[in-house]
């Protein structure tokens, strides 16, 4: 029987699983606000950029109003001072620049004027998407001097003022000396184009992750040691009051009926002596009495072996059936088997035989755990094949020559196919409907008349000592036709064997 897991382990369980939880969604929360800081970053400097272009354009705006009243001289008269707006918004991103660390703003436009204004790669972009029709800004996120910065670029189209200087005729000189370029109101005259550095705002975002994310760790903790806490006192603690209880009262149970089946074994013992006397007396016997006395002894033998399989369940179950490992030589081991079936076999006119191959090796198990599992299948087999009937015994190598093969085959009354699946659970009995014949069952098989002479433990046991040698124990069956359970064992069997199946 399994022992029930302590309070301590269950606790240990539920804090490794609070502990993988807590760090799952930790690595899940510094992805999701990762993203989000990147997020806020990209919209905080966005609104920046934005905000500078608008205070460069309303500066832009403002000397193009006010042209009239620059170029007038006092006497009205007109004066022309060299200020307008693309000097005037120069000038002022020149000035921004140089005092502002990192800042950069400058004016970029197609067939520059000056060299000043000749575009680099990412502002030929903004320009080339300007031209096609797109929004009226561009930007990116990217690196400059291998510092992370904002790319931006804003539209800059010709309106009524401009016409003077880039309007028609093309290739006349306009007021500043420059040749005109003939362009039309809403034409792309350029860009004004930033450079912001991000380095202040990813810091922040950084701190502001690193403290999110200390809140997080905290606040997970605390709800673990809580859940911990409350796990402890409202489940574990009941659970494992209720696992001694469950725990004792199986050990009794398991007890109890060991004792009483013990017990059961004594008088069944000197019954079976009994009727070996009155077997071997010399007296004169009337033939009902032979064939009632003969009925008692048969009965005693299935019954006793019922007790038998009844206690070694039960000390299975208790945990104290122990694998005894040992030299053993299968040659030994199906002589004590066929001691005991071999009568039983004569009696009802089945032919036992058994064949061993010579390359089977002594082997490295538990000898009475293989009688048993032998003897309960040899027995069901006898017992339930007719007169005139067959039961074979035969060991061989398995394939890889590590596992003995022992097929147990008899030309019994078969299995049907739905009672295959359960066959080895304990107190399982089947049953063929479609016929007066009953149909193997765990522990032994329904009599014609249904009625099992098992204790439903024959087969339960034998699946389970098989496990404990490292084995595995199958069934092919045929309705009518026969049975056929084959036994794989470890040459040589371990101590901590897991019952695994042979492959």
């Amino acid at each position: 029987m399994k022992k029930p897991y302590s309070m301590r382990m269950l606790s240990l369980r539920v804090a490794v699983a609070v502990v993988l939880v807590v760090g799952f969604a930790g690595v899940v929360y510094v992805l999701w606000s990762g993203a989000a800081q990147q997020d806020a970053v990209h919209s905080k400097v966005l609104t920046e950029a934005r905000t500078l272009n608008k205070e460069m354009q309303a500066a832009w705006d403002y000397i193009d109003d006010s042209q009239t009243a620059i170029n007038t001289a006092p006497d009205g008269s007109y004066d022309f001072k060299n200020v307008y707006c693309a000097v005037a918004g120069k000038g002022i991103a020149r000035r921004f620049t140089q005092n502002a660390d990192g800042y950069v703003i400058r004016y970029v436009r197609e067939n520059p004027r000056t060299g000043g204004d000749e575009p680099d790669v990412f502002e030929q972009r903004a320009l080339n998407h300007f031209s096609v029709g797109g929004s009226t800004e561009y930007y990116e996120m990217t690196e400059l001097d291998g510092q992370p910065v904002f790319r931006y670029a804003s539209v800059l189209t010709i309106r009524n003022n401009c016409l003077e200087c880039h309007g028609d005729p093309a290739g006349e000189k306009d007021v500043t000396g420059f040749v005109k370029e003939g362009m039309q109101l809403g034409d792309v005259g350029g860009a004004v184009s930033m450079v912001i550095p991000v380095n202040s705002y990813v810091k922040e975002a950084g701190e502001e992750q690193q403290r999110s994310l200390v809140f997080f760790v905290g606040l997970a903790l605390l709800v673990a040691v809580v859940l911990s806490l409350l796990l402890r006192r409202w489940v574990a603690a009941p659970l494992e009051r209720a696992n001694e209880q469950l725990a004792h009262e199986n050990e009794d149970q398991s007890n109890f009926l060991a004792i009483m089946s013990h017990e059961l074994r004594t008088p069944l013992s000197s019954i079976i002596a009994f009727t070996d006397i009155w077997e071997k007396s010399d007296r004169e016997k009337d033939p009902e009495e032979e064939r009632l006395v003969g009925k008692i002894k048969d009965n005693s033998h299935v019954l006793l072996s019922m007790v038998n399989n009844t206690i070694d369940v039960a000390r299975l179950e208790a945990g104290r059936l122990e694998v005894a490992l040992d030299e053993v030589d299968l040659v030994d081991v199906l002589a004590a088997v066929f001691a005991v079936a071999e009568p039983l076999a004569i009696k009802k006119g089945v032919a036992l035989t058994k064949s061993i191959d010579p390359t089977v090796p002594v082997m490295h198990s538990d000898g009475e755990a293989l009688r048993k599992i032998l003897l309960n299948l040899v027995s069901n087999a006898v017992k339930f094949t007719d007169e005139g009937g067959s039961v074979a015994v035969m060991a061989r190598m398995a394939e890889g020559g590590e596992r003995v093969l022992i097929e147990v085959s008899d030309t019994g009354i078969g299995v049907a196919p739905e009672d295959c699946g359960r066959i080895f659970d304990k107190f399982s009995q089947a049953k063929h409907q479609a016929s007066d014949k009953a149909v193997v069952g765990v522990g032994g098989r329904a009599d014609k008349a249904g009625k099992s002479p098992g204790s439903g433990l024959g087969l339960y046991l034998v699946k389970c000592l098989t496990e404990r040698l490292g084995g595995c124990v199958k069934l092919r069956s045929t309705v009518g036709k026969g049975t056929v359970f084959t036994v794989t064992v470890p040459v040589s069997s371990v101590e901590d064997a897991s019952g695994e199946e042979a492959s």
